[in-house]
């Protein structure tokens, strides 16, 4: 089991809007211990929404969440 509930999702970066890519994204807070499982995140949403264009990391605009 994880130690973070996470979202497959795919988005661009604001200045290379053609370029989609792959990114895992952690629906919760960062648990302050830098470990394997933190290798495999993208963004740590701290607890707010993720949603269709939601911007993260600055300029990462999300396109699409995978539906578990």
């Amino acid at each position: 089991m994880s130690k973070y509930q996470t979202k497959n999702c795919e988005g661009y970066w604001q200045d290379e809007p053609d370029r989609i890519f792959p990114v895992n994204i952690a629906l919760g807070n960062w648990d302050g211990k830098e470990d394997y499982a933190d290798e495999q995140i993208f963004f740590y949403m701290d607890g707010e929404p993720l949603k269709a264009g939601s911007i993260v990391a600055d300029s990462f605009v999300i396109t699409e969440i995978e539906e578990n």
